[in-house]
């Protein structure tokens, strides 16, 4: 399986989500929570159901779970109690991981619940660790991460770049040989702290940049203003 596409409940721009989705070929679908009712305005049919669908309309709920009822859809719905131990966003990711996709992408993972925004975020270790690439996306953003043990270089196009500027910061207490090419400010094998500003709002100026690392963990942001 190449790419899966997760659509969760946080904060979501439908016409960014329609255009971007336009863009996307992915293998299959998981609606989380309120993500159901994303899918279902967006007319994109989801293979999981997965939560405990406490922010779902009740009504959009129970249309698909008829559907899966009388088997003219194929849908695995996975209720899960609202007492327990991971955000429904974790339990479709780690579904997702146990699928062995190449990719995952995650849509209406960010918003104004910043507990939410960064246990999102943390979650992409769990793809890292396992090899696979994994993308936070919104209007603005475009998140992924480097990790020494996997995944520990990536190129990116300037002509595919999700925003102007382009970001690294240590998920780690420290990363260790970061190296960035074909950027405005570039790197050579240098260490770079958590909580220091100095790898924010880079751009790339090559046709391709590149960045590597040779131990940590690094998040990398392409970001534009709104």
């Amino acid at each position: 399986m190449k790419h899966i596409l997760i659509m969760t409940g946080g904060a979501l721009e439908m016409d960014f989500a329609r255009a971007y989705m336009k863009t996307l070929s992915f293998d299959k679908v998981f609606a989380v929570d309120k993500g159901l009712e994303y899918v279902d305005e967006l007319g994109v049919t989801p293979d999981y159901l997965i939560g405990d669908f406490d922010t779902v309309n009740p009504n959009i709920l129970s249309k698909y779970e008829k559907l899966a009822e009388t088997r003219k859809e194929n849908y695995v719905i996975m209720k899960h109690p609202p007492m327990k131990d991971a955000t429904d966003t974790e339990l479709a990711v780690d579904v997702a991981i146990s699928l062995h996709p190449c990719m995952i992408t995650v849509l209406a993972a960010t918003g104004s619940r910043m507990d939410h925004v960064l246990s999102n975020i943390g979650l992409l270790q769990k793809a890292a660790d396992k090899g696979i690439r994994m993308y936070i996306i919104d209007s603005c953003n475009k998140i992924q991460l480097l990790s020494s043990d996997t995944l520990n270089s990536l190129q990116l196009l300037k002509n595919e770049q999700h925003g102007a500027y382009l970001s690294v910061l240590p998920l780690t207490d420290l990363v260790k040989g970061l190296t960035m090419k074909g950027v405005l400010y570039p790197v050579e094998d240098e260490e770079v702290r958590k909580g220091r500003s100095k790898t924010v709002s880079n751009e790339i100026i090559d046709d391709m940049a590149e960045i590597s690392i040779k131990a940590g963990q690094l998040l990398v942001i392409e970001s534009k203003d709104k």
